[in-house]
């Protein structure tokens, strides 16, 4: 009777292991906070254009300007490199959208594509030439 004992709470302790390692590998990236995002906040649209570039969208609502930039990752980050080959990664980018309310940059919102990958170096990286 005992084996089967053990195997009973051996197996649950597997299954709640298996179970709580998944949830973790699936967390969404953290999205806020990072330097460049957080630097930009009281800047122009003018200030922002010009270090970061001519936006892919820009739409006006109101008080409120909305900048939207895309930054995918280069190729050669999208292979990893293990003892003597390579293994394909996942294809990643980042939208980065610039919400500016009576023209002085309210907040930034970083999105990374796909959203389980942290791609905020490639979002940071648009911002990479405005002053903090």
């Amino acid at each position: 009777m005992r084996p089967s004992h053990f195997r009973r709470h051996a197996t649950l302790v597997i299954l709640l292991l298996t179970g709580l390692q998944f949830s973790c590998q699936r967390a969404l990236p953290v999205t806020d906070g990072f330097p460049h995002q957080q630097g930009l906040r009281g800047k122009s649209k003018h200030e922002v254009v010009a270090c970061a570039g001519t936006p892919l969208q820009e739409r006006e609502e109101g008080t409120l300007t909305t900048l939207r930039y895309y930054k995918e990752a280069p190729l050669l980050e999208e292979s990893m490199v293990g003892s003597k080959s390579s293994r394909p990664t996942v294809h990643h980018g980042c939208w980065a959208t610039v919400i500016l309310q009576n023209q002085r940059v309210d907040q930034v919102r970083y999105r990374f594509v796909p959203s389980s990958v942290d791609a905020s170096n490639d979002c940071e990286e648009i911002f990479a030439n405005c002053p903090e």
